[in-house]
């Protein structure tokens, strides 16, 4: 009874937190401008930067919901797989970032 309580607790704080970023952000305290777009000043959508965010609010989403679903208070296994595709996005990012910044110093 007791753990079945405290779980339940965890996951009103942790819904409640979600809930709190998500309000900052419609509400604009959280600067969301720009997010998605090249720091060149071109106004251009970054591709790595909407596969980075995809990808890490999947992960996000699969995970919450496996803590939902989870009757013990065992936190649920990561899956190699996710793990992978973190891994391989977070890449995909500082790779594109590193080639850009190679070349605009060699044109420089």
């Amino acid at each position: 009874m007791l753990i079945r309580l405290l779980h339940l607790e965890a996951l009103g704080i942790l819904y409640g937190l979600v809930a709190a970023v998500v309000y900052q952000m419609f509400t604009g305290q959280i600067n969301l401008h720009g997010l998605l777009l090249h720091k060149d000043g071109s106004g251009r959508v970054s591709p790595e930067r909407i596969q980075l965010l995809v990808a890490t609010i999947a992960e996000i989403a699969r995970f919450l919901g496996a803590i939902g679903t989870t009757q013990n208070s065992v936190m649920p296994d990561i899956n190699t797989g996710w793990l992978y595709l973190l891994g391989g996005s977070s890449s995909v990012y500082v790779m594109a970032k590193a080639w850009k910044t190679w070349k605009a110093n060699r044109n420089h």
